[in-house]
């Protein structure tokens, strides 16, 4: 039985990217870098009927040279609406079981990252797919060889900053210690197996990540998905939620695939607050807002320019800010307050 692996997230394309094995989702639909390999795969002959399989289904075939990885492994999960925290997890357990039986001898297994792009938030959602992992290599169900897991996502914005809350996450766990030369880590069985869980805190991502994020109070961010927005979104608004100990959680509409707003309805009634960032008056923002109000949903407004602001919302109560620094502090205040208040 394999005592560990390294664990790393690199920047890349994942159709791309050198590994014996590629593990995907087949969400019963095809989506973003699972669709690429399957249409890559479809190129060299292979019929998509037959690598589309059905939730708890897996299929496992050669690559024959449309992708850089030797063999590609697509795992059948629910609708997108559906593959929330926990789901990954198990994602992830099932696929290192599964290549345990069908490639034993796979030293070096790529994944994606699942979640941002349909709604999640990006670091629980990354913390799901490595307690999935930690979970195999506890029940010894894995590739008798692997040495390598590797999470590859194409927004280098996105690596930074998973890497940087990981490195929170991970440095403090007694089962990952730093690789020197490389970001990556060494997750790894201790000397003695019957004791591996009781040495995990409580608070270690193979205890919480997937299993209770569903427990975890969430905020449901209603802004633009706009690039110009990425700075404000990651740091002026993720950064005080997560410490602040929710979720934070938004919806790409270009991205997602379905009725999306069945969706969006459903994450702000079951939020414990909304966000809403007003800069330039987008509609769908102020849709999305009036359903909160209509709900009764706690919320906070954000704008750049108090101008921008439209209808009734003129006469609400607004945190205005300049800088991503000014939106950081005014935001975090905003939520403790709320908090002490037990409003949120």
């Amino acid at each position: 039985m394999p005592r560990g692996f390294e664990f790393t997230i690199q920047q890349g394309e994942i159709a791309s990217f050198a590994a014996d094995v590629v593990a995907l989702k087949h969400a019963q639909a095809f989506h973003g870098a699972d669709r690429a390999v399957a249409l890559a795969l479809a190129d060299g002959g292979t019929e998509l009927s037959s690598i589309s399989p059905s939730v708890g289904d897996y299929r496992y075939l050669p690559s024959l040279g449309r992708i850089k990885a030797g063999h590609v492994l697509f795992v059948g999960v629910p609708h997108l609406s559906l593959f929330g925290y926990q789901r990954i997890r198990e994602f992830s357990t099932s696929v290192l079981r599964i290549l345990a039986t069908e490639a034993p001898d796979t030293v070096h297994l790529a994944m994606t990252i699942h979640g941002p792009g349909y709604g999640l938030d990006e670091v629980e959602a990354a913390l799901a797919q490595i307690a999935g992992c930690v979970e195999a290599l506890l029940k010894g169900d894995l590739p008798p060889r692997l040495e390598r897991i590797c999470i590859v996502e194409i927004s280098e914005g996105r690596v930074e900053r998973l890497r940087a809350a990981l490195e929170q996450k991970l440095d403090a766990v007694s089962y990952a210690s730093r690789v020197p030369t490389r970001w990556a880590y060494r997750l790894h069985m201790p000397a003695q197996h019957d004791t591996f869980a009781h040495k995990l805190p409580h608070n270690a991502v193979v205890e919480t990540a997937g299993k209770g994020s569903e427990a975890k109070p969430r905020a449901f961010v209603a802004m633009p998905f706009a690039k110009d927005m990425d700075d404000v979104f990651y740091y002026g608004i993720q950064g005080p939620l997560h410490s602040a100990g929710f979720l934070c959680e938004r919806i790409d509409e270009t991205a997602f695939v379905g009725d999306i707003v069945d969706q969006i309805k459903k994450r702000i009634e079951t939020a414990s607050v909304v966000i809403a960032e007003l800069s330039d008056a987008n509609p769908n923002v102020y849709l999305e807002l009036g359903y909160a109000w209509g709900r009764r949903r706690p919320t906070i407004l954000l704008v750049q320019n108090a101008d921008d602001l439209r209808f009734d919302v003129q006469g609400q109560r607004c945190l205005t800010y300049e800088r991503i620094k000014d939106l950081e502090e005014s935001l975090s205040r905003e939520l403790q307050q709320l908090k002490e208040e037990c409003l949120i």
